[in-house]
C-alpha cells in the first residue's frame, strides 16, 4: 500500500514484532520512527529495523545498531537469534562496539579470585575508577571486555534481548493534538464523535489504519475512509494485522451499506456512530459484526 510505518508484523506466543525492513538504515526518517515507537508502545510490541547497511558501511551481524532509539540488526543476525537461538551480545554506538556487563559477577569473580581494583585496572589498561564504574554497571567495550573474560576465566556479559519490548523514556504516546492538524475533514469528523463517546485518539500517518483508538481498557485498530475500492484493500489487510496483534480493527464510514464487515473487519457508518454513547457500545458493535 505505499505505507512506510512498518513491512510486517509476527506474533510468537506472546512476543510481538513491528518489522520495519530497508537497506540502508540511515533511510529511517524520524517522524517514521516515532510512529513506530508509539505503535510498538501501545501494542506492546518490539520494533525492530532490518538492514544492510548504515550509510557507506555493512551492519556487522550479530550486532545490534541504534537508529532514533530502534533496534536494528541484519536479517542473518535476526536469523541466527531466532532461529539458532545465538545470542547478541554487542551494540553499536559512538566510539566503537560495547557489550553489557554483570557487574554482580564481575565484582564476585574479582573478589573471590583475590584480584584488587588496581590489578584488574593494570591488566585491562584502564584506571582504577572505569573498573569501579564497571562494577556499578557501566557498560564497556568489546575488547576490554574480552581481556576481563581472560583474566578471570569466565564470560561476564549479558545478552541484549532483541526481541524484548523496549520501555521509551519519553511520552511518546501523547500526539493526539499535534497528529490531528493532518487529518483530512471526514477523518477529523470520525475523531471527533470517538472522543466524545470516551476514546482517545492516536493518529496513525504512515500505517493501514488512520488511528489507534484508546480507552482505558482497550484499543481499536482504527480505519476511517469514504466506502470505495481503496477502503477494501485497507480493511483486507487491517484484518490481518488485527488477528496478529490480537487487537480488535474497526472501519468507519461514511455511506450506508447492506454489509455487517469488510474483509473480517467490522463496518460502522458515521450516523450509527453518532448515536452510540460511550467505549462499551461501540465494542458491543464490533463484537456483533465480525
Amino acid at each position: 500500500m505505499r505505507l512506510t510505518g512498518f513491512d510486517i508484523v509476527a506474533r510468537r506466543d506472546e512476543t510481538l514484532l513491528i518489522i520495519k525492513v530497508m537497506t540502508n538504515i540511515d533511510s529511517l526518517t524520524e517522524d517514521v520512527a516515532t510512529e513506530l515507537k508509539t505503535l510498538s508502545s501501545l501494542l506492546k510490541g518490539c520494533p525492530l529495523l532490518i538492514g544492510e547497511k548504515n550509510g557507506s558501511n555493512t551492519l556487522e551481524e550479530d550486532v545490534v545498531y541504534f537508529r532514533f532509539g530502534i533496534q536494528a540488526i541484519t536479517i542473518n543476525t535476526l536469523s541466527n537469534n531466532l532461529l539458532e537461538g545465538i545470542p547478541v551480545k554487542v551494540y553499536a554506538a559512538p566510539g566503537g562496539l560495547y557489550v553489557n556487563l554483570d557487574e554482580i559477577k564481575l565484582r564476585e569473580l574479582r573478589e573471590d579470585k583475590g584480584i584488587s581494583l588496581g590489578t584488574l585496572a593494570r591488566h585491562i589498561n584502564v584506571s582504577r575508577r572505569t573498573v569501579q564504574m564497571y562494577e556499578e554497571g557501566m557498560n564497556s567495550r568489546v575488547e576490554v571486555a574480552q581481556k576481563i573474560e581472560r583474566l578471570l576465566e569466565q564470560n561476564i556479559t549479558i545478552p541484549i534481548d532483541i526481541l524484548k519490548p523496549p520501555v521509551w523514556s519519553e511520552k511518546i504516546t501523547l500526539r493526539y493534538h499535534s497528529g490531528l492538524e493532518n487529518v483530512r475533514s471526514f477523518q477529523k469528523e470520525v475523531f471527533s464523535l470517538l472522543t466524545n463517546v470516551g476514546y482517545k485518539i492516536i493518529p496513525m500517518e504512515k500505517c493501514p489504519f488512520e488511528a489507534l483508538s484508546k480507552n482505558s481498557e482497550k484499543i481499536l485498530l482504527t480505519c476511517v475512509n469514504k466506502y470505495d475500492s481503496k477502503l477494501i484493500k485497507k480493511a483486507k489487510v487491517v484484518s490481518s494485522i488485527s488477528k496478529i496483534t490480537e487487537k480488535y480493527a474497526v472501519v468507519f464510514t461514511d455511506k450506508d451499506t447492506d454489509k455487517k464487515n469488510v474483509k473480517g473487519t467490522p463496518i460502522i457508518i458515521k450516523k450509527e456512530l453518532k448515536r452510540l454513547s460511550d467505549p462499551e457500545e461501540v465494542f458491543e458493535l464490533i463484537i456483533e459484526r465480525i
